[in-house]
C-alpha cells in the first residue's frame, strides 16, 4: 500500500524568498512524518480556493504577506489570536475536516524578543511599524506580554487606524505615532516589507528617535540586515526576524501534529538554506 504524503505550503506573493519549504521538509524527516511542503506564489482571489485544496487532503500550511488578513476570514475555525489580531498565518484541517487558523507570529513574536539580552516586554514602551498581518501580530504580543504602550505607524494612516479600532476594547495603551524628535522607545519592531529587497529604503531614520532594542522582522543572508546594523550604529542593541522565524514555524508545526517540533533541526535548515552558519543555541 502506497503511504499518503500529506501536502503543506506557503502561500503569498512573493515566496521566492522563504525558507519555509527547507525547514518544515527538515522537520518532516526528522519526525518521520510523510509529507511534503512548497512555495506557492497565490493571488488573494485565489487563496480561498488554495487553501481548501490542500485541507481537504488532510494537509495545511502558512499564508505569509499579503494575505495574512484575508486568511483571517477565511478560516473556519479561528483560534483568539486570529480573532484579537485580525490575521492568520497558520492554517490546517481539524479532527471535523473544516479549515481552523492560528496566529504563531504572536507567540513565536514574544519568544524572539525574550532572546534579546537584558529586554522586558512587561512594563515596555514599544513602537511598531506596519499595520499588515505582522504589525498586527506585534501589536497582540505587545498586548499579551504587558506592554506599558504601544505606539503605532504606518504609511498608510488608516491602516494603522483600523488597528486603533480593533483594539480599542482592550487594555493596551495604542496610539499613532506622530514621531517627534528624540522621542524615546524600549523596543522598535519593524513589522514592514521593508527590507525584503536590497533597494528598499530603512523602515525608519533611527537618527531621529532614540531606543534601547530593536527587532526587524525580515531576515536575510547575512547575519543582519541593513535596518540592525543601522540600530546598532546607534548604539541599540538589535536582531533580526531568524528566531521568529523559526519560533512561529515551530509552533506551527505543533498545531498540525499535536507533537513537539524539532527546534534546533529546523534552525538549522533555515541557515543552510539562507546560507548562514550552520549553528544554533
Amino acid at each position: 500500500m502506497t503511504e499518503t504524503v500529506l501536502a503543506f505550503a506557503v502561500l503569498g506573493d512573493p515566496v521566492e524568498h522563504s525558507v519555509s519549504p527547507d525547514m518544515f521538509r527538515a522537520a518532516f524527516q526528522e519526525m518521520g512524518i510523510a509529507a511534503g511542503y512548497y512555495r506557492r506564489r497565490v493571488d488573494a482571489a485565489d487563496l480561498a480556493e488554495t487553501m481548501n485544496a490542500l485541507c481537504s487532503g488532510g494537509g495545511g500550511g502558512n499564508v505569509t504577506l499579503p494575505h495574512k488578513q484575508i486568511a483571517a476570514g477565511i478560516v473556519d475555525r479561528p483560534s483568539v489570536a486570529v480573532i484579537r489580531s485580525g490575521a492568520c498565518n497558520c492554517f490546517w484541517a481539524d479532527a471535523d475536516g473544516v479549515i481552523a487558523g492560528d496566529n504563531t507570529d504572536v507567540d513565536g513574536l514574544l519568544a524572539a524578543v525574550a532572546r534579546l539580552p537584558g529586554f522586558e516586554m512587561a512594563g515596555a514602551r514599544v513602537l511598531v511599524l506596519g499595520a499588515g498581518g505582522a504589525g498586527r501580530a506585534a501589536v497582540l504580543a505587545c498586548e499579551r506580554g504587558a506592554a506599558e504602550s504601544v505606539w503605532l505607524r504606518n504609511r498608510t494612516r488608516s491602516r494603522a487606524e483600523r488597528i486603533l479600532e480593533d483594539f480599542g476594547d482592550g487594555s493596551l495603551n495604542l496610539r499613532l505615532a506622530d514621531l517627534e524628535p528624540l522621542d524615546e522607545f524600549d523596543l522598535i519592531i519593524n513589522a514592514t516589507s521593508l527590507g525584503l529587497s536590497s533597494s528598499d529604503p530603512l523602515p525608519l531614520d533611527l537618527d531621529d528617535v532614540r531606543g534601547r532594542y530593536a527587532l526587524d522582522l525580515v531576515y536575510g543572508p547575512d547575519d543582519d540586515t541593513p535596518w540592525v546594523r543601522c540600530a546598532r550604529a546607534n548604539g541599540m542593541i538589535a536582531a533580526d526576524g531568524l528566531h521568529m522565524l523559526v519560533e512561529q514555524a515551530a509552533l506551527s508545526l505543533e498545531r498540525w501534529f499535536g507533537r513537539e517540533a524539532p527546534y534546533v533541526c529546523m534552525k538549522r535548515a533555515a541557515l543552510r538554506a539562507l546560507g548562514r552558519l550552520c549553528v544554533a543555541d
